[in-house]
């Protein structure tokens, strides 16, 4: 009989919504995940009708077949919940949901996917047609008119984006924009050094170039505008388009910045040279263009999918650090000028002193005025200015004699371009002098500029292609062929092993082999698919009839839920790669761990506790007997939790010994306190998946440095020791005196003979385990906190992606936490540290991360210790710390103030590396308000409207925090 299904799969889109995929993001066409009230619904054709509004059909794929399977397991999950009469799993906000529930959840969901993946591997070999419907809520007359205004808009974008990005990519557009750029860099002074008479027809040339400049930045806006727009080559694109204007005759503005001419002297000379580096700060944007240059270099081009991924891993690295240096090296050569800019430049003063030397000769001897002229000229025949003629000027009063003179003119020629006329005056004459030579040796220097710019981005681009080359591409080139000639080993081998069985698992085998057989389009995408096909090969062996059906029958049908989440912990996560055992000894493993969950569990129902209790954040050690904290801490520290079996009266006599190692008259750091960081441990360890990255012998380590993580505290902080000079404190030489302390007593604890619980571990083991407790112990230590934070940051900017992607699969389904790429980063050896010194840590300070019932009795236990601590501060006669001080401090304003700046930094941090953490940032806000309440309420006197008001401001910005990162 055929099974009726609507499966609900947000996002996905059929063949017929291409458009909808290629522009998610336009008004016209919304995603399906986006349009009307709820997800699209795709139903079996034939199974189930379909809907007259809207439908898209395509044929069954293998790849939509993988996703049905998982989507089917999740549902088969929730059902086979509910048929146990079990409660359904809570979300991630919920606080009720307990690991064991969440592994027996996951063991649960795996075994219905094997079965769905068996049902669906028989209907992937039909043509099934699967019919995407949806249809759109509200018909009203304006909604169409507006859809049909967006409809037109969208099909208008879906028609010019890709003709950009083609325009972009054409090789004779690229060539011609180069040649736009060349002729932009090398025109205006190649004009000069020709010495045309005007630059009439280079006007004309640039201005074809500034229009092409235009038309590219469009081109390049339109097509690529989530890339190009507002990087750095859009704006050096669009300040190389401005610099053209100073270029153009006919918009004078390099006369508007002071180079037009004028008297010489030492302010127009400081004009002259600010103005000359304008221009050439300016061209900046048309030197960024150079890079460009590099897409023509050997190695950098566009390697094609049939390129190997070693050779577009190459390209694009190279192409990236080619790009980088370019633009280092044109910035430093822009920059270097500036830096000589309010120097005092060197000014020739012949020119005005020889305007003085024949104004003094037209006034005393007029007849000497030749001469003078004559020797005026002389004096500058070696250099490459001179003056080609002298003039009376206008409105001078000059006799006949000398009017007969003037204008004289030199033997040397006049320039042919206005440009190159420099003018001078004086109170009766006007001086034009020919700078032809030294303008053209200018642009020739701008031209040989250009040129070394040139020549050191080719230059060293291609070293950087041949370093990496050598470094990159020689090395990946090796490795990824050996690791595609390995799979083809292992995949002949699996070949012929599989074989000879039978047809309906080479049936299953063909299913999932069709779902990696698809089109590589991204890097090592090959590779990838290529072991991902081998592994599916190797499971798909693994999974034999009888393996099936021992995983029905192995003893797991009489156990809970909870039950079988303990042991889901104790096998799967706790195993490592030197502790496998033989299929014939998994039997009896089970069998001794069946029993030891049975004890375990009949040991917490005697005492009077349950495990939801021991399961949830409502579990408080100060409202419970000694008989109930010592079975709860026996669960905690139980080997179901880690997989290390140890003698259970030497674990009692451990927990007997460590209850006497606590000072009972402190109100805060006793033997509650232990039992209370212990739970936070078990259940931070739980939510956060830990066995499938932390060792057993790791989380063994922090449940025991939970217990002793305080032992012997004396009821004062290391301050105080310090302070006073305490033995400790000299013992340790003023370096967490505590911490060291309590490190040294769990290990002096550990090896006595009647509480030796590390007897069973070997030597390697032991080596771990003391390392794991030494470290997570001591970064106890508040002087700790905020390097740990920023250890926390670091290590969630290094692998931003993963951790973002972690998220965001976690919102959508926690039962699928940790991801593949997660667990690999927290595999490596320092993140593991960083982890287990967190979760102590953050257990260790966790009081204002529960429920207010339970945050506000341990507040007021840390606050009378701290207040004991003033007390004999001020008895002693030395200053008294920051909190300690039982006249002057509110209660309610310093625990907001401790949420504020020591728990919100770190947990903030720590959730953006551990989802599951993240419902504990409601419960903390929830706690500021409530303190927040009771200041207004039993502060006494009231705090007047100033402390209100910065009181508020201060609570609202952890609000708005808390709100942008859920948002």
């Amino acid at each position: 009989a055929s099974v009726a299904m609507d499966l609900h799969v947000p996002g996905t889109v059929t063949e017929g919504d291409e458009e909808d995929e290629k522009d998610e993001r336009s008004p016209a066409r919304p995603s399906l995940a986006a349009r009307g009230s709820g997800s699209p619904s795709i139903r079996l054709s034939g199974i189930l009708p379909t809907s007259p509004s809207r439908s898209f059909s395509r044929q069954f794929s293998p790849t939509s077949a993988k996703t049905s399977v998982k989507t089917l397991g999740t549902s088969s999950a929730s059902l086979g919940a509910a048929a146990d009469g079990n409660k359904t799993p809570s979300t991630p906000q919920g606080n009720t949901l307990s690991g064991s529930t969440l592994l027996a959840f996951r063991r649960h969901r795996g075994s219905a996917t094997s079965r769905v993946r068996g049902s669906l591997a028989s209907l992937a070999s039909g043509k099934i047609r699967w019919d995407v419907e949806h249809s759109r809520q509200g018909g009203a007359d304006g909604q169409a008119c507006d859809g049909a205004d967006a409809s037109a808009w969208g099909l208008l974008k879906s028609k010019t984006v890709p003709c950009c990005k083609s325009l972009n990519k054409n090789r004779f557009f690229q060539g011609a924009m180069f040649a736009a750029l060349l002729l932009a860099l090398f025109l205006p002074d190649l004009w000069v050094i020709l010495d045309r008479p005007d630059n009439s027809d280079s006007d004309i040339v640039l201005t074809v170039v500034a229009v092409m400049f235009l038309f590219e930045l469009t081109v390049q806006s339109v097509g690529m505008y989530r890339t190009y727009v507002r990087s750095f080559f859009f704006y050096m694109d669009v300040l190389g388009l401005v610099s053209l204007m100073l270029d153009l005759s006919y918009l004078p503005i390099m006369s508007w910045l002071g180079g037009g001419d004028g008297e010489s002297g030492s302010g127009n000379a400081v004009v002259l040279r600010a103005a000359r580096i304008a221009k050439l700060g300016a061209r900046a944007g048309r030197f960024a263009r150079l890079v460009k240059l590099l897409r023509f270099l050997p190695g950098m081009q566009d390697q094609g999918a049939s390129a190997g991924a070693a050779k577009r891993l190459s390209a694009r690295l190279v192409t990236s650090l080619s790009t980088r240096v370019s633009c280092l090296i044109i910035v430093m050569v822009i920059l270097m000028p500036l830096f000589s800019m309010w120097t005092f430049p060197e000014v020739d003063w012949s020119m005005r002193a020889w305007l003085d030397r024949l104004e003094t000769a037209l006034l005393q001897s007029p007849d000497r005025l030749t001469r003078q002229l004559g020797r005026f000229e002389q004096f500058y025949e070696s250099l490459s200015y001179y003056p080609f003629r002298v003039a009376a000027k206008a409105g001078a009063n000059i006799s006949a004699d000398v009017s007969a003179i003037l204008p004289w003119s030199s033997r040397r020629s006049a320039p042919n371009r206005p440009t190159n006329i420099m003018r001078f005056e004086s109170d009766h004459f006007e001086c034009e002098f020919n700078f032809q030579r030294p303008h053209q040796i200018d642009s020739i220097m701008s031209l040989c500029l250009l040129l070394v710019i040139m020549f050191l981005m080719v230059g060293f681009s291609c070293m950087l292609s041949n370093s990496v080359s050598v470094i990159v591409l020689a090395p990946l080139e090796y490795l990824l062929v050996q690791i595609r000639q390995t799979a083809a080993k292992i995949f002949q081998s699996v070949t012929d092993m599989n074989h000879n069985n039978k047809q309906e698992d080479d049936d299953a085998e063909d299913e999932e082999e069709g779902e990696v057989e698809v089109e590589p389009t991204n890097l090592l995408q090959k590779e990838i698919a290529l072991l991902d096909k081998v592994v599916l090969k190797l499971s798909t062996l693994n999974e034999t009839p009888n393996e099936r059906e021992k995983q029905k029958t192995d003893g797991f049908q009489g156990l809970s839920d909870h039950d079988r989440a303990m042991i889901s912990g104790l096998y799967g996560g706790a195993r490592t790669a030197d502790a496998a055992d033989e299929d014939e000894d998994d039997v009896d493993a089970e069998e001794d761990f069946e029993y030891l969950v049975e004890t375990q569990r009949t040991m917490v129902e005697n005492a009077g506790l349950t495990l939801d209790l021991l399961n949830s954040w409502n579990l408080n050690p100060l409202e419970l007997d000694k008989a109930r904290n010592r079975a709860a801490a026996m669960f905690f520290v139980g080997p179901h939790n880690h997989g290390i079996v140890f003698d259970q009266v030497d674990m009692s006599n451990f927990l007997d010994m460590a209850e006497l190692g606590y000072v009972k008259t402190n109100p805060y750091h006793n033997w509650f306190h232990a039992i209370d960081v212990t739970h936070c441990v078990y259940r931070f360890l739980q939510m956060c998946s830990t066995e499938e990255y932390l060792s057993n012998v790791e989380r063994f380590a922090l449940l025991l440095s939970a217990i002793c993580h305080d032992i012997g505290h004396p009821g004062v902080n290391n301050g105080f020791l310090i302070e006073t000079s305490h033995d400790l404190a000299l013992r340790y030489n003023d370096r967490s005196p505590l911490e060291n302390m309590h490190c040294a007593k769990l290990f002096e604890l550990a090896s006595n003979s009647k509480c030796n619980v590390l007897g069973v571990l070997s030597r390697t083991q032991f080596k771990e385990m003391r390392k794991v407790s030494i470290e997570a112990i001591l970064h106890t230590d508040n002087a700790q906190h905020f390097a740990m934070i920023k250890e926390i940051k670091v290590c969630n900017e290094v692998d931003s992606e993963v951790f973002e992607q972690s998220r965001q699969l976690f919102r959508e389904d926690p039962f699928d936490y940790p991801t593949a790429e997660v667990i690999d980063v927290f595999r490596q050896q320092d993140t593991r540290r960083l982890l287990a010194n967190v979760m102590l840590h953050m257990a260790d300070i966790s009081n204002s991360i529960k429920p207010f019932r339970i945050c506000r009795i341990w507040a007021a236990q840390v606050l009378e210790e701290f207040f004991a601590q003033g007390d004999a501060e001020k008895k002693l006669g030395i200053p008294v710390q920051a909190l300690n001080d039982r006249g002057k401090v509110n209660r309610a304003f310093s625990q907001v103030g401790f949420i504020e700046f020591l728990v919100s930094p770190l947990l903030f941090a720590v959730v953006e590396v551990l989802p599951p953490m993240e419902p504990h940032l409601e419960t903390m806000m929830q706690n500021v308000l409530n303190w927040q309440q009771i200041w207004l309420t039993e502060t006494k006197p009231p705090p007047s409207p100033q402390e209100r008001s910065s009181f508020d401001d201060r609570v609202k910005k952890l609000q708005r925090r808390l709100l942008d990162r859920q948002s």
